[in-house]
């Protein structure tokens, strides 16, 4: 989750009185257009001092090779140093993953990693294609022969039905738990009343899970969480609720976010959507090259400098907040050839940084590849003559620099009338 809270893109927070006047490259132009903003920073300045739009000054780091040894570097600290104490009671979320280190951060994560290995989630693959066959037949319904906005018609309910799969929530829960999880995902649109609420919501849902789980144990994430804790121990029980009611909201609004910005590639590649079209064994290859290619987190969690750090020939001073930009190393061509085509087939799609390096790596990463992969599946083979319904450029992007997000995606299924 996001460590600077949500702010309006193109209202950035004034300088303070008598500090020099710092570069603000992250507002709404960035929103649109990321790779042409990041671009330009990593050829003029691959370690450049700048404000966010949350008004705070920030050392950004550009380059693949610096990127990939800052998220390896134990002096790029997530918790700024402090200690969250074990023995305060939270509640789910109210402290996660982003705000420990090493080795605490180790011990919490270690939890999850035998419940979302590979196989543990193609054991759900065909319930996670019967969802995504279910949603487009419910979308191709509703259209008739008109348009379909994809993200509410697909890309959410499928994102969610996903979720409560392999988390084993019942048919009747659902609804209950997806209010929570939807104003977690776009905070911004809800009061602080209601996103308290909803937290508060989420810690009862995990809570109760784990109370079930722990006498009437499953094949599910919680049921496998629950095991590795009573195997490795090494955890709270608030830290363990926390590490599920995460893996539960970051499953969410990334793999929505994730699913549009692919379809929107394709969109704007036809001969690479009609190529996986006509092959589709080929898009489990291509998915790694879709998440190159854009990513809903431009950048990692804000992380704060410990000690004096050189990138390359400039130091950041300790005590400076850093971002690591995945995707502008996404787009190096230093270590992607040509980056600027989006290739199926490229032999270094794999080393996307999408989902992290190193001790931060996305514990989900096996579960968002096997949700792409059904997703562009279902989407390609359902609708072949797919097309956008509006421009691809005048698409409306939100959310924050940390975070982006379609707002919509409005397509026609059988092509252009």
């Amino acid at each position: 989750m996001d460590t600077e809270p949500a702010v309006r893109a193109d209202a950035p927070a004034p300088a303070p009185a008598g500090e020099q006047r710092l570069p603000e490259p992250l507002g709404a132009e960035f929103l649109t257009r990321p790779d042409s903003t990041l671009a330009a920073i990593r050829e003029t300045c691959p370690v450049a001092r700048i404000r966010t739009p949350a008004g705070r000054p920030a050392w950004l780091v550009t380059r693949a090779e610096d990127v990939r040894a800052g998220f390896l570097d134990p002096r790029l600290s997530l918790s700024g140093g402090r200690v969250p104490d074990p023995g305060v009671r939270r509640r789910a979320l109210d402290v996660t993953l982003v705000n420990y280190d090493p080795p605490d951060h180790t011990r919490i994560r270690r939890l999850a990693t035998p419940a979302l290995t590979p196989a543990r989630m193609a054991a759900h693959r065909e319930q996670i294609e019967r969802a995504a066959h279910e949603l487009l037949d419910a979308a191709d319904a509703a259209r008739g022969h008109g348009p379909v906005e994809l993200m509410d018609a697909f890309a959410r309910p499928f994102a969610f039905r996903s979720l409560c799969e392999v988390f084993a929530v019942p048919q009747e829960e659902r609804a209950a738990l997806h209010e929570p999880v939807a104003r977690l995902a776009d905070k911004a649109k809800h009061t602080a009343g209601a996103i308290e609420e909803s937290v508060a919501r989420i810690d009862a849902f995990v809570r109760g899970k784990m109370a079930l789980r722990a006498t009437a144990a499953g094949d599910d994430v919680v049921s496998r969480v629950l095991a590795a804790w009573r195997e490795q121990g090494g955890a709270t029980e608030d830290e363990v609720a926390s590490l599920l009611a995460m893996l539960l909201l970051a499953g969410f609004d990334s793999t929505v976010q994730a699913i549009g910005m692919s379809v929107v590639a394709l969109l704007g590649h036809p001969e690479v959507r009609h190529c996986l079209r006509d092959e589709p064994r080929r898009i489990p290859r291509a998915v790694d090259e879709l998440l190159r290619w854009d990513t809903p987190g431009p950048f990692s969690t804000k992380r704060v400098a410990l000690q004096d750090i050189r990138f390359g020939d400039t130091v950041v001073p300790a005590g400076s907040g850093v971002l690591l930009s995945v995707a502008a190393a996404n787009h190096d061509p230093r270590c992607h050839a040509d980056p600027g085509t989006l290739d199926p087939a490229r032999s270094t799609a794999a080393r996307h940084l999408t989902f992290g390096l190193g001790p931060h790596y996305c514990p989900g990463s096996a579960l968002a590849r096997l949700e792409l992969t059904v997703a562009l599946t279902g989407i390609l083979g359902r609708w072949p003559r797919l097309t956008p319904a509006v421009p691809l450029h005048e698409l409306v992007w939100g959310g924050g620099y940390l975070h982006r997000r379609l707002a919509a995606l409005p397509v026609l299924p059988d092509g252009p009338a």
